[in-house]
């Protein structure tokens, strides 16, 4: 009897295994079938040792993500930026490279700024003009390439300071719209024999101006250096540009009288509300290559630029 006992509980154990060994079974299809294993085995760290890195950009419940997902997230956000973009496809030209890519914009307006050349015009060395021999072609060059196609700097330029920006297949700055710092007006900018000069690249010190101011005795490499420095180009309304001219008297006839700005010697944007960022690019411009200003120049600078700082001239 107690033999038989035994082989009972014998048989009743083993169906109870078999039993659990099923039910076990039907829960681990279950667990896989809806992505639970890869989650708990990903929290209890068995099976794939990478299981717990599988997504990235995601914290589950508050849990903390180890050191390496964390460098990758923010790689993940640094590439998606404004929008993330597709790779190009076969055929279509690169974008226009711009030289601010990956920086913080550009605060070169207000107060601060103007206060901040104003103060730099002071080290700026005064000189007469000597713009004797200049020659735009020959001394400056024209447009250097820009690494993309057949565009060259006035692209960069345009895909800068233009919005909704549009390229040709040479990767040449095709359409886009500019809001122009000279005139205060929007622009449509269009590609075309007929259309381009609408929209104009100046040199905010003139190729004469800085000839005239210390360009004259740098070398062939730092005068084209100069004439496609970003920091010297703005894209601006054409007809305005060609009015501006070399934008600076330096026999001091007072050209630009009639605009009544108090600094007759230079040109001033019709856009009175950009005139005080212009005045204040010039010295920075100035400052950065060394240039010279002539005492007219200087003492009209540093006048107009005072006023802005105290609220006259805006």
């Amino acid at each position: 009897m107690a033999g038989r006992r035994g082989g009972g509980n014998g048989w009743h154990d083993l169906w109870s295994m078999i039993v659990a060994l099923i039910l076990l079974g039907v829960l681990m299809v279950g667990l896989v079938s809806s992505g639970g294993w890869r989650v708990l085995s990903g929290r209890l760290g068995i099976g794939n040792p990478d299981a717990h890195t599988s997504d990235l950009t995601k914290d589950r419940g508050g849990v903390e993500r180890n050191p390496d997902a964390r460098d990758v997230t923010k790689l993940l956000q640094g590439l998606k930026g404004s929008g993330a973009q597709a790779a190009p496809q076969p055929g279509t030209p690169a974008p226009v490279p711009d030289g601010n890519a990956g920086k913080a914009p550009d605060a070169k307006t207000g107060m601060a700024y103007w206060q901040a050349q104003l103060d730099a015009t002071g080290g700026i060395r005064t000189a007469k003009a000597n713009p004797g021999g200049y020659d735009r072609e020959s001394e400056f060059g024209g447009w250097a390439p820009a690494n993309c196609g057949k565009a060259t700097t006035r692209d960069l330029i345009l895909a800068r300071d233009l919005t909704d920006v549009s390229r040709d297949s040479s990767c040449r700055v095709a359409s886009g719209t500019l809001a122009d710092p000279y005139t205060g007006r929007g622009i449509a900018f269009r590609r075309g024999v007929k259309t381009s000069a609408a929209v104009q690249i100046d040199h905010v010190v003139s190729l004469y101006d800085a000839w005239a101011s210390g360009a004259r005795d740098w070398d062939q490499g730092k005068r084209v250096e100069y004439a496609n420095d970003p920091d010297v180009l703005l894209a601006s309304d054409g007809p305005a540009n060609m009015a501006k001219g070399s934008g600076i008297d330096v026999n001091g006839r007072s050209t630009w009288l009639t605009q009544h700005t108090g600094a007759p010697d230079i040109w001033m944007p019709d856009n009175k509300a950009y005139r005080c960022d212009y005045m204040a690019k010039r010295v920075g411009i100035k400052t950065k290559y060394g240039l010279t200003m002539t005492a007219r120049e200087k003492q009209q600078t540093i006048t107009y630029l005072a006023g802005c700082v105290a609220g006259k001239n805006r």
